[in-house]
């Protein structure tokens, strides 16, 4: 805070230099006082002003205030300071200074400047007090409520946000939503790029948040990359959501790299999904780990039915472990299609499981869930072993050329017996390693270490072919294209769907196309869904395809009749 004030009250007052000098003896006794000349030597300072700034009277005078120059504030501070009182106005604002031992001190600073007969001004009186403590207990206060890596409002602040909404509604008789989210793969960006990126990708998330925040201090960091937006105008709610998605549209460039993040947003709303704090913070995290099973940006509002609902979240985690013990689950096949001759020539395995209580849950909810309660490899491992049993069985109906495709998990491709185990179930079936292909999300690529490529590069020189999924929407650095032995793309069904009316999803696909036949790799669309869609496909040359056009995922018995053409 600083600024000026006419100079023309200073001359009604009428004051002669030393009536100044004598208001300054009267100040001494509680102010920190200097005199200066024109220039800004320092001419005098009263006891107090050596007190703070620890200098000798004599090591002050004759120097300027550069002495004291903490190097908090910017050029343009000073500047603007001395533009004013060289106009003859009075200037206040509160300055930082550091005193000789290197200690820095805060002061509220008037600086009157004393006219000559020209008009301009001839020295220039500074009183000043000592507001240190004052600024330390606003400093403490801030630490104890924000975050200090993002400066975004910590758990703390949240916890009193909340009960304050939740008062003024009992009041207002209002509602208020609670969006709770955190960012998809996010450990990947850390394990793979270091933590001094992790950081500074968070500091930029914070960033563009705040520039969306249409309430102002909204947006809370609750801890690691979980956030928390609190939005009291309910009838925003989906508005706002989508906002909070489209932060991540743009790719997020940081030193030298380039990448592209998700979100996974949970909303619930006061009263009705929680009467306190901790319970819209539990059904908002509920709401946020079914937005998961969606896959890439999505958000969820909550619903009574969710799993984890009244602490169901235990629950479900024990029929898990139940199912993988008696072999509850079941195969189905996404047959994959050569779009120009129409034939099958593979198909894309993915894991069901019916319980009687819960019902159905495919793949996109249970590997999210699995994955949460550290059961993400016995899961990949059941699949795979599964699969690889039933191409056995498939082997006398298909051709050289057929394969199964298994999206895993880089944790289970990183396990040290993972490549012994996977080649001796195919000696022991007698199946040749080509008719396996394993699919790698892209996103997982932001885990490329050594380990990693190590793993993929063994993979290959065994005969099994590796796939990118999801391709499009995460490392947008495609050195690892060129680096790791990869065989496929597999181009996100954010690009697939209505080529014909979303001009910039057809460039896209054919941008991935043309980069793949430069590198020689194939092209798979995902999840097509109609005709029109499948056209365009075919006039920029996509290769392969699988989707809802040509059929829902296929349980075993219905994928074995398509192959044997029964």
């Amino acid at each position: 805070m600083h600024g000026a004030s006419d100079s023309k009250a200073l001359t009604s007052i009428d004051f002669t230099y030393e009536q100044l000098v004598d208001l300054k003896a009267a100040l001494d006794k509680t102010a920190i006082v200097a005199v200066t000349d024109q220039r800004g030597i320092i001419q005098k300072v009263n006891d107090q002003f050596c007190e703070i700034s620890k200098y000798s009277r004599e090591e002050l005078i004759g120097e300027d205030h550069r002495i004291l120059n903490s190097g908090f504030h910017a050029k343009s501070f000073f500047k603007e300071m001395w533009r004013t009182i060289g106009n003859g106005d009075t200037w206040q604002g509160e300055v930082c200074n550091r005193a000789k031992d290197g200690s820095l001190y805060w002061v509220k600073t008037t600086i009157v400047p004393f006219l000559g007969e020209n008009g301009k001004p001839e020295r220039y009186i500074s009183i000043r007090t000592d507001i240190t403590a004052q600024k330390n207990i606003k400093k403490i206060a801030h630490i104890a409520y924000h975050d200090d890596l993002t400066g975004l409002p910590n758990r703390r602040s949240l916890s009193k946000r909340i009960e304050h909404e939740i008062s003024t509604s009992l009041r207002h008789n209002k509602e208020f939503a609670v969006c709770f989210f955190d960012v998809n793969r996010f450990k990947n960006i850390n394990d793979s790029l270091g933590h001094k990126i992790g950081d500074m990708f968070l500091k930029e998330l914070a960033r563009r948040l705040t520039e969306i925040d249409i309430q102002s201090n909204s947006f809370y960091r609750m801890n690691g990359d979980e956030f928390v937006y609190i939005l009291e105008d309910v009838t925003l709610v989906h508005e706002m959501a989508a906002k909070i998605l489209d932060v991540f549209k743009d790719s997020f460039v940081l030193e030298d790299y380039e990448f592209y993040a998700s979100v996974s947003l949970g909303i619930s709303i006061y009263p009705e999904h929680g009467e306190s704090a901790a319970k819209l913070l539990k059904t908002a995290d509920i709401a946020m780990y079914a937005a998961k099973a969606k896959k890439g940006n999505s958000y969820i509002v909550y619903k009574k039915e969710m799993p984890n609902t009244n602490d169901q979240f235990l629950v479900l985690e024990t029929k898990l472990h139940k199912a993988l013990r008696e072999n509850k689950f079941a195969l189905q096949y996404d047959p994959i299609y050569h779009l120009h001759k129409n034939n099958i020539i593979g198909a894309e395995v993915m894991v069901q499981w019916i319980d009687e209580e819960i019902g159905v849950m495919n793949q996109e909810e249970i590997l999210p869930f699995a994955s949460q309660c550290g059961l993400i490899t016995q899961i990949d491992h059941w699949v795979l072993r599964n699969a690889i049993m039933q191409l056995a069985e498939f082997k006398p109906f298909v051709d050289d050329n057929f394969k199964i495709a298994i999206n895993l998990s880089i944790e289970t491709i990183k396990e040290s017996n993972f490549i012994t185990d996977l080649t001796t179930m195919l000696e022991q079936l007698s199946l040749a390693p080509h008719h396996l292909e394993i699919e790698i999300s892209e996103l997982g690529m932001l885990d490329k270490d050594i380990h990693l490529i190590d793993k993929i590069n063994k993979l290959h020189d065994k005969g099994i072919t590796i796939s990118i999924d999801d391709f499009g929407t995460g490392y947008s650095s495609l050195n690892y294209l060129r680096e790791i032995p990869i065989s496929t793309l597999k181009i996100d069904h954010s690009f697939t769907h209505e080529l014909n009316l979303v001009p910039a999803n057809a460039k896209m696909v054919a941008a991935i196309i043309s980069l793949a036949n430069a590198l020689e790799l194939e092209v798979v669309a995902n999840n097509i869904e109609n005709g029109e869609d499948l056209a365009i496909l075919k006039e920029l040359n996509c290769q392969y395809g699988q989707g809802l056009y040509f059929n829902q995922p296929l349980t075993l018995k219905d994928f074995s009749k398509q192959i044997q053409n029964v």
